[in-house]
């Protein structure tokens, strides 16, 4: 029997593998990710020193002292309904391990927390691949969330950011003067039911986190914009002096025992006495 030449069985072997025996698939293009967001109130951009009218169930004035909010967790939605996390750019002033803070306050009026700088978007990378949807979590993950802010990196350095006696952060801070409460109304949101911290063991473990989980369906890429509006948040709610229930915060800072509260966590999409309640959609965040 003859065999096959050698010859020849040394030219068809590279030849098969340029054929594509064993041929890797080229590695994807990153595509630059720079999402826009914007502050408003009702149908006016958010700005410190302005004053805007109709806010809450009293229709009351308000003037801006702060807002402020975490992100993370920021995944892009393909066609296929994939979720794609975006690879934030560290950048050591906003961005840092998977989280981002959004600042909107510029220390004009009656701004006094923060810095005089704003940051109003995202950057990163995601794979090149046709995207229909956004999501993020609003707040830091919990791994990021206790930590002692006078020893971290920015963007969490900031101690205005952090109840000293939950040990924990500020993950939406919104303060202002309104028409009853001179001095100022706040909504902070941080997580609830947090136990205390073993010795020697990680801190955690908290029964009511709140991180809002926030899904934004027909996004474009390099044209949608995200839309968070303070008139939404705080539609429900009573920004006077009048209705704020007795022996609690002015407004709402994340305690159970404040029914001032479960207006604005129902605007956030999150539970206020129970992680098991059932929730309404979040209103405070939109796309256009």
């Amino acid at each position: 029997m003859n065999s096959f030449p050698a010859r020849l069985i040394a030219i068809a072997l590279p030849l098969a593998s340029s054929l594509g025996c064993g041929l890797q698939e080229p590695e994807k293009k990153e595509l630059p990710v720079d999402i826009s967001f914007e502050a408003r109130v009702g149908a006016r951009p958010f700005a410190c020193g302005n004053t805007y009218t109709g806010l809450g169930t009293t229709a009351t004035t308000f003037e801006p002292m702060d807002f402020r909010v975490f992100l993370h967790e920021v995944r892009l939605v393909s066609e296929d309904g994939t979720e794609v996390p975006v690879a934030l750019t560290d950048d050591g002033v906003w961005q840092k391990d998977g989280a981002l803070l959004l600042d909107f306050a510029d220390k004009s009026g009656q701004c006094t927390n923060g810095t005089a700088a704003t940051r109003t978007h995202l950057v990163g990378t995601v794979p090149e691949g046709n995207y229909r949807g956004l999501r993020f979590t609003l707040g830091l993950p919990e791994a990021l969330n206790h930590r002692n802010p006078t020893l971290a990196p920015a963007p969490f350095n900031d101690t205005t950011l952090f109840w000293g006696w939950r040990y924990g952060y500020v993950f939406l801070r919104v303060d202002g003067r309104t028409t009853g409460l001179r001095s100022g109304y706040v909504m902070h949101l941080g997580s609830m039911d947090c136990p205390p911290a073993e010795p020697g063991q990680p801190y955690g473990g908290c029964t009511l986190p709140s991180r809002p989980e926030i899904s934004l369906e027909g996004f474009v890429l390099d044209q949608s914009r995200v839309v968070l509006d303070l008139a939404n948040l705080l539609a429900d709610a009573n920004l006077d002096v009048d209705a704020n229930v007795p022996n609690t915060s002015i407004g709402c800072m994340s305690q159970k025992e404040d029914p001032d509260c479960a207006p604005v966590f129902n605007r956030l999409g999150l539970p206020f006495h129970d992680p098991s309640e059932a929730v309404a959609v979040q209103t405070f965040i939109r796309l256009e």
